[in-house]
């Protein structure tokens, strides 16, 4: 018995919030039909109930915005015209985008609602929606609202980077909803980078000496085929020498007086064994004639040092080199194209200015 009244217990704290908030809407769903069959009493009865500061359970945004526009029309049905502006206002400033229907709401509840649009200046941006798009032949719209006539300035730009980027989308004047579709580029042509961005609406009222702002933010992101990098410039291991170095000339001189030590080197060896007077001078001579060479090799590739050969292969490589970057950025460049633009919608931060 103990048990089951804890299981109960346990049962009723889990369901509590559930209850608290099917409670409020119970009550709107009650009041919504207490006023479509024109019992503006107790419609009146069951809305006051929600916006009290006594009721009980959880009010969402959206269901205090929706009593305060029903308790509006109720009142102007009642003749209550002042009361009526008063809670409609209290709607609009909760909520830019409220609205009523010419074809549900009758003439002076409309011009009731317009009087509360001409009292009260806001200015709002519906969330972005999760979507994907193709800036070649698609755009991201954006609705934002402005209550009454107002010089509207709406902007985008990336937040939480050193170095932002942004374009404005509109800056004119407006009334009422506005779609504004963006096409995905930046204020420079290029497609804008993946990152957290802020769309930032701010009006001026034109009828009262009133400012709004609003924002909202989303992330984006790319869907498209990894980008290929480009190969590095040819490094001095993979090019040949164009020209001659002094130590290169300086190595030929080095081999010429090599060969002409070897043949002193073999003079003298041969004269130490008596084989002939002929061959001892034939080989200083060689060695004469490899001082010689040497010098003039010396002298010659000081005086020219470019090496055609080496120079035309390295202009080969080279041209191989930027024809495969040229290929790479070519087939970069088609991706990019192909890039579709991944939005989903963002948790504000920051602050208004």
């Amino acid at each position: 018995m103990r048990r089951s009244t804890l299981g109960l217990a346990l049962a009723a704290l889990i369901a509590g919030p559930a209850t608290a908030q099917n409670s409020t809407a119970e009550l709107l769903q009650q009041a919504h039909q207490s006023y479509e069959q024109v019992d503006i009493e107790r419609a009146l009865l069951l809305l006051r109930q929600v916006v009290s500061p006594s009721w009980p359970f959880e009010v969402t945004a959206e269901q205090r915005v929706d009593a305060y526009k029903y308790l509006g029309a109720a009142l102007a049905l009642r003749g209550q015209g002042d009361s009526a502006v008063l809670y409609f206002r209290a709607a609009l400033e909760r909520d830019a985008f409220t609205d009523l229907d010419p074809a549900t709401f009758t003439p002076v509840q409309l011009g009731m609602f317009a009087q509360a649009r001409r009292l009260t200046f806001a200015v709002a941006a519906r969330p972005v929606a999760d979507r994907r798009v193709d800036p070649r032949t698609e755009r991201v719209p954006f609705t934002v609202v402005a209550t009454h006539s107002a010089t509207l300035d709406v902007r985008l730009s990336s937040v939480g980077v050193l170095a932002p980027v942004g374009v404005t989308l509109f800056s004119a004047v407006s009334e009422g909803l506005r779609e504004i579709d963006w096409n995905g580029l930046l204020a420079d042509g290029r497609l804008a980078p993946p990152g957290r961005y802020e769309l930032l609406v701010v009006g001026q009222s034109r009828l009262r000496s009133t400012r709004d702002t609003a924002r909202t933010y989303f992330d984006l992101a790319y869907d498209r085929e990894p980008l290929e990098d480009t190969l590095p410039a040819l490094g001095p291991g993979q090019l040949l020498s164009e020209q001659v170095t002094d130590a290169a000339a300086r190595a030929d001189l080095l081999k010429a007086l090599g060969v002409a030590a070897a043949a002193v080197v073999i003079s003298d060896h041969l004269t130490s064994r008596d084989l002939g007077r002929g061959m001892p001078s034939a080989s200083r001579a060689l060695a004469g004639v490899a001082v010689v060479t040497g010098g003039i090799s010396l002298v010659y590739r000081r005086r020219h040092r470019d090496l055609p050969e080496n120079v035309a292969e390295n202009a080969r490589r080279r041209a191989e080199r930027l024809a495969r970057n040229d290929a790479i950025l070519r087939r970069n460049q088609e991706r990019i194209a192909r890039t579709v633009l991944v939005i989903a919608p963002a948790a504000g931060i920051g602050s208004p200015p």
